[in-house]
């Protein structure tokens, strides 16, 4: 996931190297238990598992962003794991490798999904605190 502008400043100078450093450690492969997505492989999603794209839909032209019929009715839609680094304590400045991880978008939202409901709870609450009391 892209860094924030508002939150550049907190990452360290050679944030990329040890966003690579993590990468290679992790073998370029999602670091969450089961999940086999690796990085910048093309493929799917089903029932929480991430299925790299058949070469019978390669050969047939298949590519990211098409969605697929299914012989079941359902769809599928192709799409590129892209590994995103998370902060296992939501603090960019702590880039200790051992709070570091490796992992694809879907469970790295998953990790951070309370921790983004408070923030956008707090967010909201300052918008509304925010105004001249006395017009």
């Amino acid at each position: 996931m892209p860094i924030r502008p508002e939150n550049r400043d907190r990452y360290p100078a050679d944030w990329k190297a040890i966003r690579e450093r993590i990468l290679r450690r992790a073998g370029h492969r999602c670091e969450w238990p089961g999940c086999n997505a690796y990085h910048r492989s093309a493929g799917y999603w089903r029932a929480d598992r991430f299925v790299p794209m058949p070469r019978v839909l390669s050969e047939a032209g298949a590519k990211v962003g098409d969605e697929i019929a299914c012989a079941d009715g359902s769809t599928i839609e192709i799409i590129m794991i892209v590994l995103t680094i998370a902060h296992l304590d939501h603090q960019p400045e702590n880039c200790d490798p051992a709070n570091l991880r490796a992992w694809c978008q879907r469970h790295h939202l998953r990790y951070d999904a309370e921790h983004h409901a408070q923030t956008a709870y707090r967010t909201r609450r300052a918008g509304r605190a925010i105004g001249d009391l006395f017009p």
